[in-house]
């Protein structure tokens, strides 16, 4: 009887999960900073920039990192939230690479810190060394592919969603503060071009008892409402605008394909936020009312 011939292809398979786990940075990677992440911790109200899709180093980037420096000024401003794409179109190479500098450093002037997730683009790269830059730059902070912060009255959770059956689990984790918020480059739910999270995916964070989710990823501004919580995207912070493919979801509040940014104002009661263009115009608005529970009344 011939015998059929049979090959060992775990080492094969092993492979191929290592490098995807690698590229898609789903290890616990993470640098030992010795500054404190929280800001303001003991502070009432605490305002910030959310700006996503920044790494361009394009007219439109500068623009937007001008008009959200006029606005941090004039309505003040303790932190900037980068919601991913921090270099396009390839990421970083090392902590050397000039990008740093060209569509950072020189990019933004304001003395704050910088809290940063990684992006899709960011994983073509060494996406390490933008952790590691944590150590090397006052302003960035890129502690770990996970991490999160204490910002007055908001327990901000950073996350990499590129790796997101591994990571959305994290946003279980109870609030210390009266507000929950996320920030993850992949949106939940969007009207946008790319779209939003898988079925089961936005199940996971659906369930979850998070105020708000705040991304980028599709190059627009946008508002909508799912579940018990706001997705927040803010992705037209100087990469190209790209125009959507389908009709707008039917619980979407708000949207534009522009270059732009986000302004939020958090008081222990109440969150609210502004969405500006590239000018510096506003061009939508919406605040929040923070559920209290029922024992608390």
């Amino acid at each position: 009887m011939a015998r059929i011939k049979t090959t060992n292809r775990s080492p094969v398979l092993l492979k191929y999960l290592t490098r995807l786990w690698h590229e898609r940075a789903c290890e616990a990677y993470a640098v030992e900073c010795d500054r404190d992440l929280d800001i303001a911790p003991d502070a009432d109200t605490v305002r910030f920039l959310i700006l996503g899709d920044t790494g361009s180093g394009s007219d439109n980037q500068r623009r937007v990192a001008r008009a959200s420096e006029q606005t941090a000024l004039e309505k003040g401003c303790d932190f900037v939230l980068f919601a991913g794409d921090n270099f396009i179109q390839t990421g970083i190479t090392s902590i050397h690479d000039p990008q740093l500098d060209e569509k950072f450093e020189s990019m933004y002037h304001l003395d704050l810190p910088f809290y940063a997730i990684l992006g899709n683009h960011d994983l073509r790269g060494n996406w390490k060394a933008q952790i590691d830059y944590t150590l090397h730059s006052r302003r960035w902070h890129l502690p770990g592919t996970n991490y999160h912060f204490n910002a007055g009255p908001v327990f901000i959770q950073a996350i990499n969603t590129t790796c997101s059956l591994r990571t959305l689990w994290q946003i279980y984790r109870k609030s210390p503060r009266p507000w929950h918020m996320v920030v993850g480059h992949h949106p939940v739910i969007s009207s946008g071009r790319h779209g939003g999270m898988l079925p089961l995916e936005r199940i996971i964070v659906g369930m979850s008892p998070i105020d708000f989710f705040v991304s980028g990823h599709n190059h627009a501004l946008e508002h909508t409402h799912y579940r018990k919580f706001d997705q927040i995207v803010s992705g037209g912070g100087g990469s190209p605008i790209e125009s959507a493919r389908d009709a707008r979801l039917k619980n979407t509040l708000f949207y534009r394909e522009c270059h732009g940014y986000i302004w939020a104002e958090i008081t222990a009661d109440t969150a609210a936020f502004d969405y500006f263009d590239a000018d510096g115009e506003t061009i939508y608005r919406f605040s929040k009312t923070r559920r209290i529970p029922a024992s608390q009344v």
